[in-house]
């Protein structure tokens, strides 16, 4: 690709075998409209012989290329509106302008296509149109979008919008270029999601042992190694074996039997600061709440600074928890504190738990197990956990070492999935950076 000076009908960024000015027209002098025929809710079916396409999933199942369909319906082909390949559909109504601004390209004949959709047929690569629409176009489309509680998009909107339309070539190499970076993007977003769902099949056959142990029911300790393959095939339970002192393979024997504790009796739980609208200030200390945890790592986008020398300063691998709460489901989430975090405030909806066995702890506190015990012990009025009821949670303890070769695998799998949502996120904003330069 190379990057060209900037006008009117030429994009600042293009491959270097096209020259020509792109042609600006209205939309409506290059494409003829039409709309799709109502299917409901209840027409849908899993045996359903013809693939079909609803407004809605526009939004939560559709990108800028339908290749795959996810409905079916029984309905009489003859009374439906089949789609033609290279058709783009974008919704006729919806809840606000911005969402009906999202056109997507059709690429397969015979999909009925439901009511409260425009469909769009043009000799325009049906792929480089759509993501001109969704991209380049999107705030123009919003614009046009009539409605106050429901928004309505019409033909005739639409055929006043002006394009800006390269070579058929030319849409082409966009077309195809675009679609290898968004098959990137969603290769890594499902090994993300293969690596989310390795996690946690682990840690059910991990912490399964414990919950058997403490029940003292026999079971049969398996080897952890041959499970690290691409299957992802878990045994019943999961075992860990004594490393060497000098390292090395396992040394073949087992780790002692696990036992049932209290957080109560391993750790101790420290209570928030408790502050005023008028301690808050520019210059105080950092008082870290629920909003700064997300997806039980810290984030600092929502920060809140008081005035005061009193508090509970966090150290190195204490575990924030939000113990309180305006909703339920964020009740119990938690981060671990990192040593360049030690010493800021926490709130007073919020507690540490500081124990020798954290690193271990913490993934204790992402089971199923934890968040049953959290919910069952929530306050009948309000939505929160006290301290006295988290000192009482039973914990499954292994050994110090097993803990920490537990600690140490579950944690190179969250590395993995940081570094995966890392790639996906950089890849998301190249791919940004190119949509505002590939269009005109």
């Amino acid at each position: 690709m190379t990057s060209t000076k900037q006008n009117r009908s030429v994009p600042q960024l293009r491959f270097p075998e096209f020259e020509d000015n792109w042609n600006p027209d209205k939309l409506g002098s290059v494409a003829t409209f039409s709309k799709g025929k109502g299917i409901s809710k209840a027409d849908i079916s899993e045996d359903g012989e013809t693939e079909c396409i609803r407004y809605g999933e526009l939004y939560t199942e559709y990108s800028e290329v339908i290749t795959k369909i996810v409905s079916k319906t029984n309905i009489d082909k003859a009374e439906l509106v089949l789609s033609e390949s290279n058709d783009v559909i974008i919704p006729a109504s919806g809840e606000t302008q911005i969402d009906i601004a999202t056109a997507s390209c059709v690429a397969k004949s015979g999909v009925a296509l439901g009511g409260d959709l425009n469909i769009i047929k043009s000799e325009i690569d049906g792929i480089f149109l759509s993501y001109y629409l969704n991209n380049v176009r999107k705030k123009n489309i919003a614009r046009l979008a009539q409605g106050i509680s429901v928004v309505h998009l019409y033909a005739s909107q639409l055929a006043s919008l002006t394009v800006n339309i390269p070579t058929p070539p030319e849409q082409t190499k966009i077309a195809n270029f675009l679609t290898a970076v968004d098959k990137r993007i969603n290769l890594l977003q499902k090994k993300k999601a293969e690596l989310e769902q390795y996690k946690k099949g682990v840690m059910q056959k991990i912490f399964a042992y414990g919950e058997k142990s403490m029940t003292n029911d026999s079971i049969t300790n398996d080897e952890f190694g041959k499970n690290r393959n691409s299957s992802f095939v878990i045994p019943n339970y999961i075992r860990f074996k004594p490393t060497r002192p000098a390292g090395g393979q396992d040394d073949g024997s087992d780790f002692p039997d696990w036992e049932e504790k209290k957080l109560g009796e391993i750790g101790k739980i420290l209570n928030g600061l408790t502050y005023s609208p008028k301690d808050i200030s520019d210059k105080g200390i950092l008082v870290l709440r629920s909003s700064n945890i997300q997806n039980r790592t810290l984030t600092f986008n929502d920060n809140v600074f008081v005035e005061t020398q009193i508090f509970n300063p966090v150290k190195e691998n204490d575990i924030l928890i939000c113990v309180r709460n305006g909703s339920k489901r964020l009740i119990g989430k938690n981060a671990l504190i990192n040593k360049e975090n030690e010493g800021v405030a926490f709130g007073a909806f919020m507690a540490i738990y500081r124990s020798e066995c954290n690193q271990y702890l913490f993934h204790w506190f992402d089971t199923d197990e934890y968040k049953k015990e959290v919910h069952k012990n929530l306050g009948a009025t309000i939505n929160s956990i006290n301290s006295s009821d988290l000192r009482r949670f039973k914990v499954p303890y292994p050994s110090k070492r097993e803990q920490q070769k537990i600690a140490n695998f579950l944690s190179s799998i969250d590395r993995s999935i940081t570094n995966s949502e890392l790639q996906i996120t950089n890849m998301q904003q190249w791919k940004q950076g190119l949509l505002q330069q590939l269009f005109v």
